[in-house]
């Protein structure tokens, strides 16, 4: 907690010089740390710990980026691709209405707690301060209940992608 707090605001700074969305940015810093406390028994020994944090920031901004990057030239490509049909529309709609009720599934895997937080930061749009205020919880602990959510609906999200993207590539030729 001591090196959260020591070191939160400069890498928040330098987080915004690579990233000028701060939410991506305050997402980031939060999992750096969720993941440095997981890996903290296999970590090496590290002399520069602020040099240190800050590339494992910078790398971990990059990844979001470039992950964010992938998932729109994948959706582009796919729809510059493919010129739908009637029945390829039909079945569109109906792996739609599968998404939903496998996206209602997803969010049932989660806490009510941790629910009624990704409600406030995703659709809402509130920060981490403005839900801790409203739920009278530390920022701390709206922190790991998001990164804790999002790492379960992440796992559970993977398979629900292939299965889309199996779908997708299977009206093709519709």
């Amino acid at each position: 907690m001591q090196l959260y707090d020591f070191h939160y605001q400069s890498l928040f700074t330098f987080g915004c010089r690579i990233n000028a969305d701060k939410e991506i940015v305050k997402d980031c810093i939060h999992e750096v740390f969720c993941e440095l406390w997981e890996n903290r028994f296999d970590l090496p020994e590290v002399k520069q710990e602020k040099s240190y944090l800050f590339t494992y920031l910078k790398r971990k901004i990059l990844k979001t980026w470039q992950d964010a990057q992938k998932a729109t030239d994948t959706g582009l490509s796919i729809l510059e691709q493919t010129e739908l049909s009637y029945e390829a529309i039909l079945i569109n709609t109906q792996a739609d209405e599968e998404s939903k009720i496998r996206l209602q599934q997803l969010l049932r895997r989660i806490s009510p707690l941790q629910l009624k937080i990704i409600e406030y930061k995703y659709f809402e749009m509130l920060n981490y301060d403005e839900i801790a205020l409203r739920m009278n919880l530390s920022p701390r602990t709206v922190y790991n209940q998001v990164y804790e959510a999002l790492k379960t609906m992440r796992k559970h999200l993977k398979l629900i992608m292939n299965l889309l993207l199996i779908l997708i590539s299977g009206t093709e030729g519709f």
